[in-house]
């Protein structure tokens, strides 16, 4: 979908996003103090949760041509921040058994190392020939920066490279485009929205607090986690239906008052009078 139609459809209360898993790592951790691990027998538990309610987890890229054609009922966007080789025994077979997909978003400048930004605990990223292979099998790679930094401040530069550069390793290494991004510790304001549109992204995941009129471009999520069982799942999915639709109607209340100084108006006058 055109950039300009989603600042449309985000305006006119049209996109209604989906409901999107963001997961960081299925392991069995020690000490995980930022609590980005989830058992491998909770995450289970979980994609039997949406199994057994008729939902089926499936990459961005196909929620994303899903909604386009009208046929996301059902579906649930499945999400990996940072790209952990363990993903390979813990979480993948468990989405392939139930038909599932996914996406992971990595960091193209870190593959085959460790989360070095991270003190608690230390795990392993996935290797270049992991992402080329785990892409040829479905699963969807994004990128997630180049370096794993936190985007809002940076220079220029850095920021063209986060965004643009880090999208051009990984298209290489994959022979194709890479679509989609995520912002590392969901940091995202204009300026850094900008540059990941320059860089001829689809489409960009963010945290909760997705800003809804700039579109595809901050798609908001809900982060699980190892406590969340089959009635915090069900509590997570409610608060994100209200959030959704309080977020709408914010957005719509700011736009009717800033109506002739926001240029997504004059994208709606072309789109509905055309």
């Amino acid at each position: 979908m055109p950039r300009d139609v989603w600042e449309v459809a985000a305006l006119a209360g049209m996109v209604r996003w989906p409901k999107i898993l963001g997961y960081h790592a299925v392991a069995e951790v020690k000490d995980d103090p930022n609590n980005i691990c989830v058992s491998p027998e909770r995450f289970e538990a979980q994609m039997l949760y949406l199994k057994r309610r008729n939902l089926r987890g499936v990459s961005m890229r196909a929620l994303l041509s899903a909604m386009n054609t009208g046929n996301a009922e059902g579906l649930v966007g499945i999400t990996f921040d940072d790209g952990y080789e363990h993903l390979l025994q813990t979480a993948l077979p468990v989405l392939e058994r139930l038909g599932f997909s996914c996406t992971i978003f990595v960091p193209s400048s870190l593959l085959g190392r460790e989360n070095s930004w991270d003190t608690v605990p230390q795990m392993k990223l996935l290797q270049v020939g992991h992402v080329r292979e785990i892409s040829k099998q479905g699963v969807e790679i994004g990128s997630h920066g180049a370096n794993h930094i936190a985007l809002s401040g940076l220079n220029p530069e850095s920021l063209e490279w986060e965004a643009s550069g880090s999208r051009q390793v990984l298209s290489e290494i994959l022979g194709e485009e890479v679509e989609g991004f995520c912002y590392p510790y969901a940091s995202v304001d204009g300026r850094v929205i900008k540059a990941v549109q320059r860089a001829d992204y689809t489409y960009a995941c963010a945290a909760l607090g997705g800003v809804w009129w700039e579109g595809a471009y901050a798609i908001p999520r809900i982060f699980v986690g190892e406590k969340d069982n089959a009635i915090r799942l069900a509590v997570k999915f409610w608060v994100y239906s209200k959030y959704v639709e309080l977020s709408r109607m914010q957005f719509a209340k700011m736009a009717y008052s800033s109506i002739h100084h926001t240029p997504v108006w004059r994208y709606a006058a072309r789109f509905w009078y055309r």
